[in-house]
């Protein structure tokens, strides 16, 4: 608002009215950084059947936002630095991008693939987006979107990750039942390891020294060791879709698509020390660190469920809209 709108005031009345607008404009701030606050951790889910994403502040248990994006979103990668979040849509072969600040849609990249996994070199400054329909990952300049490099994967790529270190990225090839291991700095690749039958979601220990692999059809997890290629093997519920890892590296949270449950695994022997119910055809998973709750995305039942990590207890469900997946990362870590 500029200051020459105001009406002119007699000077008697001026110290008066200077209180009462700097009162006024102090209280416009408020109200803006109250509707842009949050009071926990985020996380964004998406919806493939409406087209949208869902912004879940972890804390109040409740959406804040939704956000239009491409069709058929699928994956999430958090960029906390850049302040943005990217998703892959598979049906429109777009990359949308998300300002984390406003949850606005900032922009669209266009990728030509089924884009389905999604992940961020460490740095930020790389995109990595696995082609569905192919044999190929795309590396993308984050800064020149247009700036895009396909190099070779196994058949169907969907879930990747990069190391650590920002040296490797791992890929799980769906139907070729094996993990490409790509050097980050050549694209070429490293080892061609094999794993269960139908891999698809992964994730890093917190110590960054081993990469969890779901393999749907075998109902299990490998364990594969970042340096060494070598793995062991744990058993889970029916049909797994993803994994996340407490933060100690103590627990595996394996979500069960088929048996519509979490499995709770003791990386210390590998035995399921519980079960919990939750939603239908349950998908993406992540601990929620700030909060120690396990956020699932539950696909059928277009619903979230937050589990308190203390007591593997569902604590609440969330509605959100149609098909809900979040594959991949997907909780954005308050500061």
């Amino acid at each position: 608002m500029h200051l020459e709108y105001f009406p002119v005031i007699r000077r008697k009345y001026s110290s008066f009215a200077a209180h009462f607008y700097a009162l006024a404009f102090a209280a416009i701030l408020l109200s803006t950084w109250s509707l842009n606050s949050t009071a926990g951790n985020l996380a964004y889910i998406t919806n493939q059947g409406s087209d949208t994403v869902s912004v879940l502040d972890t804390q109040k248990k409740q959406i804040t936002h939704t956000v239009a994006v491409g069709k058929a979103p699928v994956g999430v990668a958090i960029a906390a630095k850049q302040q943005r979040v990217y998703i892959s849509n598979a049906n429109s072969q777009t990359v949308s991008v998300i300002n984390s600040t406003t949850q606005q849609k900032i922009q669209e990249i266009p990728v030509r693939i089924q884009a389905v996994g999604i992940a961020l070199s460490r740095d930020e400054n790389t995109l990595y987006v696995a082609d569905w329909g192919g044999e190929q990952v795309l590396a993308i300049d984050t800064a020149h979107p247009e700036k895009q490099k396909a190099f070779k994967a196994g058949k169907t790529p969907s879930g990747i990750l990069v190391s650590a270190d920002n040296k490797k990225l791992f890929i799980a090839n769906r139907d070729s039942n094996d993990v490409t291991v790509v050097e980050t700095k050549t694209l070429k690749t490293l080892a061609q390891v094999p794993v269960g039958l139908h891999p698809f979601a992964l994730t890093l220990s917190p110590d960054g020294r081993t990469v969890f692999v779901v393999n749907v059809v075998s109902n299990s997890l490998t364990l594969l060791d970042v340096d060494s290629y070598q793995s062991s093997t744990v058993k889970t519920g029916q049909h797994p879709y993803g994994v996340a890892i407490s933060p100690d590296g103590s627990w595996a949270y394996v979500s069960n698509n088929h048996a519509e449950s979490v499995s709770v695994i003791d990386l210390s022997n590998g035995k399921t020390i519980k079960t919990i119910t939750v939603g239908e055809f349950p998908e993406g998973i992540e601990y929620d660190k700030a909060t120690n709750q396990v956020v699932v995305a539950n696909w059928g039942s277009d619903t979230v469920s937050l589990i308190d990590a203390q007591s593997n207890t569902v604590t609440s469900t969330i509605t959100s809209p149609k098909l809900c997946r979040s594959f991949g990362q997907f909780i954005l870590e308050a500061k």
